[in-house]
């Protein structure tokens, strides 16, 4: 059997905190809402129901309004977590290492594997782990209230939106983009064409990181962004690419893309003559009059955003 975000959460908390599933379940669940006709406290008692219907459950298949208030959750599982591991800052510590190889990987291929954006959850993390807050107990609390809500309901886009909208009123912090400085980027020799299907691949370092990502030709366009949780959305970006960073679109017959104030900005490498060409200056360098107008990309072209995000503009052939 795959294993679903509720299977990675539950299996997580076990790890991080020695809380096995009928005590997790107990947190997590709403006492008071229903089930099958019957109160989910009374159904609790029943350990083949929660492996059955809460534990494996598939994303979407169990509604909010079913659980506890995460925040209320995520506070509680921390309390454990401290009772059972330590509550020093060197034993957080580790229960954040923990987390960060473990319990991370596997829900993004939990997410994948059930069809959703596995991106979206680690662009989610990398974004808590570079807030400004340094304090391991208030980042740990963070990254569970995170973890939980995608667990539960198999929906990054909506634990993003939960956890932000929490940090922002109740932390008085932001999960904001981290500025960055360019100091890099891939070169590579390609010819410019102006076929009309293009797709965009990932480039690390000086190697490819497949899949090749079609752009659409909904007249709406791809979102290039950290936190997007568009449609024809592209998350395989690094930490300092803003949540919608990069808009990319077909227009009369040529492809354009525009800056969509991004915190550290976006430039065009020619692949014909390796000119590079600014779509949009870095926030801190934009002037007050910057006129945002579409740039033309073509085959062979690299899209840079941030410091590190590259993506090699490919025709795609039938």
């Amino acid at each position: 059997m795959v294993d679903t975000p509720s299977c990675v959460l539950y299996a997580g908390l076990k790890s991080l905190g020695r809380i096995n599933n009928g005590c997790a379940a107990q947190i997590l669940m709403a006492s008071n809402a229903r089930y099958g006709g019957r109160l989910v406290s009374e159904r609790l008692t029943v350990p083949s129901f929660i492996s059955r219907e809460i534990v494996h459950t598939q994303p979407g298949d169990l509604p909010e309004s079913l659980f506890a208030p995460f925040e209320q959750s995520a506070r509680q599982i921390l309390n454990l977590i401290m009772q059972n591991r330590g509550s020093d800052p060197q034993s957080l510590s580790k229960v954040v290492k923990r987390y960060m190889e473990s319990c991370v990987p596997d829900m993004q291929d939990a997410l994948a594997n059930c069809g959703v954006d596995g991106m979206l959850f680690r662009n989610g993390v990398e974004r808590i782990e570079t807030a400004a807050n340094n304090d391991i107990k208030d980042r740990l609390y963070i990254h569970l209230l995170f973890f939980i809500v995608t667990g539960c309901l198999g929906d990054p886009a909506r634990a993003i939106e939960y956890t932000e909208s929490f940090v922002s009123d109740q932390m008085l912090s932001t999960l904001g983009t981290v500025e960055t400085t360019v100091t890099s980027f891939f070169s590579a020799t390609a010819r410019p064409t102006g076929d009309i299907r293009l797709g965009l691949l990932r480039v690390v370092g000086n190697s490819a990181r497949p899949p090749l990502r079609p752009l659409t030709t909904d007249p709406v366009g791809s979102i290039i962004g950290s936190l997007t949780g568009d449609e024809n959305a592209i998350t395989d970006v690094d930490s300092d690419v803003s949540r919608q960073h990069l808009r990319v679109w077909l227009q009369d017959g040529h492809w354009l893309a525009q800056g969509l104030d991004s915190t550290n900005g976006s430039f065009l490498i020619s692949g014909v003559d390796r000119c590079r060409q600014c779509i949009e200056p870095p926030r801190r360098d934009r002037p007050a009059n910057f006129a945002n107008t579409p740039v033309e990309i073509h085959n062979g072209d690299t899209l840079c955003l941030g410091a590190t995000t590259r993506f090699l503009v490919i025709r795609i052939t039938d």
